[in-house]
Order: structure tokens, then sequence, then C-alpha cells
């Protein structure tokens, strides 16, 4: 094997979550009387940090924000977190990985009581090691110190350690904890090659069956 452990980011890499996620969006962008952005800035709520993308794409304040985030997780929790699929063929690969003795573990900027919950749902949780996401806080900011924790839960060191991401935030949080990353091209992030080639990747998987021939081959 390549690596002795993979670390997943959830949104947009395991699963396509973005039903869930733009309904929630919407409905708090106007329950607190904000004007709704087209399809195409609505999207960058699906990844980063969400006080960062309220502020970045409605243009709120800092309280305002924070108002948000307290709003959108309660809509979130009650409805939007099971509005999801897995990716065809990733659950397929989360077991050849385990079967080949590969950690598995999730380090996703989403709160990790709603990454446990929507992985139990589904039936995936007993495929990870460790399911490390964000803490109740909403001033998260990125990705490094959530990777580090996946690393150390599975009592990991760096150089053994694979991020597999569909963005920048992955990009950064795995550059900055000093491990290697892999972008894909399926999520919400990276649409086409020359936007994950812009950061430092170990490889770049156009689908889920091409990120299983460079982890398992």
């Amino acid at each position: 094997m390549k690596y002795r452990t993979v670390l997943f980011d959830f949104d947009g890499t395991l699963m396509d979550t973005s039903r869930g996620i733009l309904y929630c969006a919407k409905k708090t962008i106007s329950d607190l009387g904000f004007e709704i952005p087209d399809d195409a800035a609505l999207r960058k709520f699906i990844g980063p940090p969400l006080k960062l993308s309220f502020m970045g794409v409605c243009g709120m304040d800092d309280e305002q924000a924070t108002r948000a985030v307290q709003h959108y997780r309660e809509r979130y929790a009650e409805k939007g977190m099971l509005e999801a699929d897995i990716y065809p063929g990733m659950e397929k690969l989360l077991k050849s990985l385990g079967e080949g003795g590969v950690t598995c573990a999730v380090a996703s900027v989403k709160m990790e009581k709603i990454v446990r919950k929507t992985l139990a749902h589904f039936g995936l949780t007993d495929y990870f090691d460790a399911i490390c996401g964000a803490p109740e806080d909403v001033n998260i900011k990125g990705k490094e110190a959530i990777v580090r924790e996946a690393v150390s839960r599975t009592d990991s060191k760096p150089e053994d350690c694979l991020l597999v991401g569909d963005s920048d935030y992955d990009a950064k949080g795995a550059e900055a904890a000093g491990i290697d990353f892999c972008a894909v091209l399926w999520g919400f992030g990276f649409s086409k090659m020359e936007d994950a080639a812009q950061f430092t990747c170990r490889y770049i998987a156009e689908d889920v069956p091409t990120l299983e021939r460079f982890l398992l081959k």
C-alpha cells in the first residue's frame, strides 16, 4: 500500500451532501433577511467553514454570520443532514482499503456530531478508525487542526498519511499539517485538473475507480 493511513474529507469527497446544505443555506439566508445569491455562489457553502461562507457569499458581518451558523445548524440537524448520497464506488473502496490493512479516518470541517450521525445513518461508521470534525465553536477558519487531530487519533505518523479532498481548504490543510494530499474532481471545489494543479498534490483523481487504482495498486 502507498499509505498506511488515508484521511477522507466528508462533503464532496465521501458524500454528496449538496441537497441538504443548499436547502439549509437558502432557508437561513432568507430567514435572516438577506438576498439569496445565485446557484454558483450558493455552491460555495459546500466544503468551507460555514461562517466564512456567510461572510464571503452574503456579506454578513461577524455577529450576523455567527447567528447564521447557529440558525443553519438547527435546520441542518432537523432535516438537512440526511439529504445526502454516498458517491458510487466509495463504499467498495473503503471496504477494500480496510481489507488491505489501511487505516481510514474522516477529517471534516463539518461539526463532528453531525458527521457521526450521518455516517451512522448510512451504515458507514465501521469503515473508519477515527471520525474527526469541527467542534461546536463557529469560528473555525481552516482544516489544519482537524487533519492533525485525525493523524493523532489514528496513532499515525504524518509521513504515512494521505488526505483525500475536493477543495483548496483540503489542500492547504494537508500541507500545513505536513501530510500528502490527493485531489478529487467529483466534489464541489476542484472541477478540472487545472484547479487542483495549483496546489501540491500527490495525485489527482477524476473519479472513484481512479482513486482506487492509485491507493491500492
